[in-house]
């Protein structure tokens, strides 16, 4: 009976140690897909402003949301979406090449564009910088 119940303690202990460390441990092809996923629903302008806004680093903020609500009525914003090519991942970082494509017929626009995605309390974004550089882009400013 008492080697039956230390067996148990020991795997109830690896077992909690496991679910410790695998919590914060997801496989590379599930961070991509989340990476994938999040990035081409910011920019795809059918996605609610509500799951834009909550998929952009620092939206909170006045001016970063001020400017991403500007663009649901750029017409260049409404005729393109982003294709996610490749994702390096470097913790809570990660840099995506991708496509702005057109909506009208999915060709190229801009292609093989270069950003950076952030993982912030548990959700990959698409970083501030990355949303600025390319509103630089149309001429304007963050």
């Amino acid at each position: 009976m008492r080697m039956v119940r230390m067996l148990l303690v020991a795997l109830v202990g690896v077992a909690l140690l496991g679910a410790a460390c695998g919590s914060s441990g997801e496989s590379t092809a599930t961070t991509k897909a989340k990476i994938t996923t999040n990035w081409e629903a910011f920019f795809n302008p059918d996605t609610p402003t509500a799951k834009r806004l909550s998929l952009l680093e620092n939206s909170d903020t006045a001016k970063i949301k001020a400017i991403a609500l500007a663009q649901e009525s750029n017409p260049q914003a409404k005729a393109t979406k982003a294709k996610v090519k490749s994702i390096t991942v470097n913790g809570d970082n990660a840099s995506v090449t991708y496509d702005f494509v057109s909506t009208q017929n999915g060709s190229p626009i801009l292609p093989n564009a270069q950003g950076k995605a952030l993982k912030i309390k548990g959700t990959w974004k698409v970083s501030q910088q990355t949303f600025c550089a390319l509103i630089a882009l149309g001429g304007g400013s963050c």
